[in-house]
């Protein structure tokens, strides 16, 4: 099976590793081997799919009980080499990748560490589960007593069983990742339950499948991988503390940390602090293994899952949303906005302060390693920086000042000197105050912003998020000086940022970034406009340059709010046409940018900077949905639609000013194909029916699409396109169709036709002609009430 080669078929690998299974277990190996084949499972009577995958798991859980009866006829026979047997097996299946017999034969394999080497003790969350589910852990079924085969050996021999046996157990873990993926399950998430399309017939109640028994115990099974998944990575980490050796101890952690990553990045570390706890004990134990980044990952991880469920929800969101729901439209709810920008003092909750002060401690211990470590062992800032931002927010919540050097010790402590640091400490205090807990005593604004540009950054995506919250934290305390100051080296930056290989992968973030400052510095331009017409031009190439990084970083998001800000500062200079002719190229640039971040990719998961409620934006690691609180709400808040058909529409009438009819319908087709099918598209058809009747072509077709409009908006539109309309027959066809599309409104009937008699008469129409109009004019009048 070793010499297998690469391009043999899977079948034939597979064949040769269940012989070396089932000459190692012929009793059950092949039992534990169909726990995973479907054909075995029999879902009964009912064929739902609830009732399939309650089979499956049921299947499962039985075929595992084989596993324990197997040590019960092995009769302790030629132990030692069983085990190297079953863990060469696991190790030359999971090569090969034929997952279901790495499986089987890593848990025949560790039957021997459990007994053997740790004494076996039933987990405290198996006991609270019913006796089915307790009889999925191979390591509390009834087992005999055995004699252990070790001292009659070296100690190294065993020293080289236990890191074989640490090397198995990351394989089953694993390996029973793979399996709950084959579920549609990642690490320590929970069974969804599957789709009923039944639902969708008329008068179907509706459903809940977890109510239903079946789909307890599929989702307890779930469960039960997730949780035998993390123990084997735990047992690993055990056996490394034991041997104390760190490489086996650092390697669990780095299989926790990223199988878990969905999981922290969503802000679920609590779900997992127990094993995190474990982690951070054995590793205090035997060292972080020259790897200070891994060790602060570790630490941070496990401080949020401590705090994040006891940071108090300040209410101000809830108030934002309700006003922005009422006075959306209105330059006054902006500012209603600005005076609502406060919030009701908060307390924590007392119980949670156990584990804020654990956090803290844990905070600690990572900061006091990051200053001990050598030039070998250099921690990257941005690790750095998110245990800063944990910390900081430990100390707010456990009512504790920060020293005036901003030290994240004592204020005797040499990370206090690090200016990185100092600043990143300085920044996160600003990001807690105003928030209803504990406000700090910031260092004054102006100093950190000289400590940051006086900086060297190890990194410059750090460099650049620094200056861009601290860009913003000027705008809100109306320091243009430094908003002008930082946007400037911020954007002179860009091209330096880019050209670093290190940062290419966080080139999204960096974009997003630079979008911002120049949004910022755009509005900075406009609260100091004072009527100056140039400045307004150079705040509407400030929002231009900000969508155009929006549209690289595919954040559709920031695109359109950097849209809105330009149109809401072009619209008082669109009333001539050679005014508007200057913002043709920005509005080109910005319905680019548009159309680009719509089409965006998927991220993976990363981890942002703050989980939590911070007094500037959280755009950090995460490229959707971050704006600037308090800044992205107070503003006009054109519906998005709205906003890019009205862009379409400036464009168009850019081209229509030169009279270039063919690139005008360039523009409106374009419009047609990317804009959704709503009733935002009207303006986009009335336009071009309009030039369509200018040029002298068929529009009938696109008067098609206000056929359900109201009869007023339909007659308004037959009656613009008389002016527009070359020919005298598509005139006259117009008028008679923009009176017939009135039934009620009798008023306005009166009207038309009056305009309409005197069309008749200026185009040299017989006066038998021009008169019936005005007769029915007569008839109308005389007959309303």
């Amino acid at each position: 099976a070793k010499r297998g080669k690469q391009k043999d078929n899977v079948r034939k690998k597979r064949s040769l590793l269940v012989n070396v299974g089932l000459a190692l277990a012929p009793d059950s190996f092949q039992i534990v081997l169909d726990s995973e084949n479907e054909v075995k499972v029999s879902s009964g009577k009912s064929r739902s799919q609830i009732s399939y995958l309650c089979a499956k798991a049921q299947h499962h859980i039985k075929s595992m009980e084989k596993v324990d009866e197997h040590l019960k006829h092995s009769k302790n026979e030629n132990d030692r080499e069983r085990i190297i047997l079953w863990a060469d097996l696991a190790k030359v299946a999971r090569k090969q990748e034929v997952w279901d017999v790495c499986r089987a034969a890593c848990r025949f394999c560790l039957l021997y560490d459990d007994t053997l080497f740790r004494k076996v003790t039933k987990p405290k969350k198996a006991q609270k589960k019913k006796a089915s589910t307790a009889m999925m852990d191979d390591d509390q079924g009834d087992s005999l007593p055995r004699e252990s085969l070790l001292p009659a050996k070296s100690f190294s021999f065993e020293r080289d069983l236990l890191r074989m046996l640490a090397e198995i157990r990351f394989i089953n873990a694993e390996a029973t990742i793979n399996l709950l993926r084959l579920q549609g399950i990642e690490l320590n998430d929970h069974a969804v339950p599957p789709e009923d399309r039944s639902q969708y017939r008329p008068g179907y109640v509706s459903y809940i499948p977890e109510n239903d028994p079946e789909w307890k115990t599929y989702s307890l099974w779930i469960d039960y991988l997730s949780q035998y998944a993390m123990e084997n990575f735990q047992r690993a980490a055990e056996i490394g503390e034991e041997l104390n050796e760190a490489w086996i101890v650092h390697n669990a952690v780095v299989y926790v940390l990223n199988y878990n990553r969905h999981l922290i990045s969503s802000g679920r570390q609590r779900e997992i602090t127990e094993y995190l706890q474990t982690l951070l004990g054995a590793i205090k134990t035997v060292g972080h293994n020259g790897s200070t980044t891994i060790l602060l990952m570790l630490c941070n991880a496990l401080a949020r899952g401590l705090i994040l469920r006891w940071i108090p929800k300040p209410k101000l969101v809830e108030m934002k949303k309700s006003d922005a729901a009422t006075d959306r439209s209105t330059k006054a709810a902006a500012k209603k906005h600005e005076k609502a920008n406060v919030i009701q003092s908060f307390s924590v909750d007392p119980s949670g302060l156990p584990d804020i002060k654990a956090a803290l401690e844990v905070c600690e211990f990572a900061l006091h390693a990051t200053a001990g470590t050598v030039p070998s062992e250099a921690v990257p800032i941005a690790a750095q920086q998110q245990i800063i931002a944990t910390w900081v927010k430990a100390k707010q919540l456990n009512h504790q000042q920060i020293g005036h050097k901003l030290g994240t010790e004592e204020e005797n402590d040499d990370g206090a000197q690090n200016p990185v640091a100092r600043v990143l400490v300085g920044l996160e205090m600003y990001s807690c105050n105003g928030l209803g807990l504990m406000d700090f005593t910031a260092p004054r604004l102006p100093q950190l912003v000289k400590l940051a540009l006086e900086c060297s950054w190890p990194d410059s995506l750090v460099e650049l998020q620094t200056l861009t919250r601290l860009t913003y934290f000027a705008y809100l305390s109306h320091n243009y000086e430094i908003v002008a100051t930082c946007s400037k080296r911020i954007l002179q930056t860009d091209e330096n940022f880019f050209r670093n290989r290190d940062t290419k992968k966080y080139e999204i973030v960096g974009q997003e970034m630079l979008s911002i400052t120049a949004c910022i510095q755009g509005k900075s331009i406009m609260e100091n406009l004072s009527g100056r017409k140039h400045l307004r031009i150079a705040a509407s190439k400030a929002f231009v340059q900000s969508a155009r990084y929006a549209g690289e970083a595919r954040n559709y998001s920031l695109v359109m709010f950097a849209a809105r800000h330009f149109w809401n500062t072009c619209l008082p200079l669109l009333s001539s046409p050679n005014d508007r002719e200057q913002f043709k190229e920005p509005t080109e640039i910005i319905l680019k940018n548009i159309i680009k971040a719509e089409s965006k990719n998927k991220q993976k998961d990363t981890l942002p900077l703050h989980q939590w409620i911070t007094k500037d934006f959280q755009n950090v690691g995460l490229s959707d949905g971050c704006f600037l609180p308090g800044m992205f709400l107070t503003y006009f808040d054109l519906e998005d639609l709205t906003l890019r058909t009205s862009l379409y529409g400036l464009l168009f009438h850019i081209y229509a000013d030169k009279a270039d009819w063919e690139t005008a319908l360039k523009v409106l087709d374009e419009a047609i194909k990317v804009l959704p099918q709503t009733r935002h598209r009207l303006l986009i058809f009335k336009h071009m029916a309009a030039v369509k009747a200018g040029s002298g072509y068929n529009f009938m077709l696109d008067m098609q699409k206000f056929r359900d409009e109201s009869e007023d908006y339909l007659s308004h539109m037959w009656r613009h396109l008389v002016t527009g309309s070359r020919s005298i027959v598509g005139q006259l066809s117009c008028f008679q169709n923009a009176i017939i599309a009135l039934q009620e409104n009798e008023w306005q009937k009166v009207d038309y036709l009056m305009e309409f008699a005197e069309w008749l008469y200026c185009n040299q129409f017989p006066l038998n002609d021009v008169i019936k109009p005005l007769d029915w004019v007569v008839d109308l009048l005389l007959h309303m009430k």
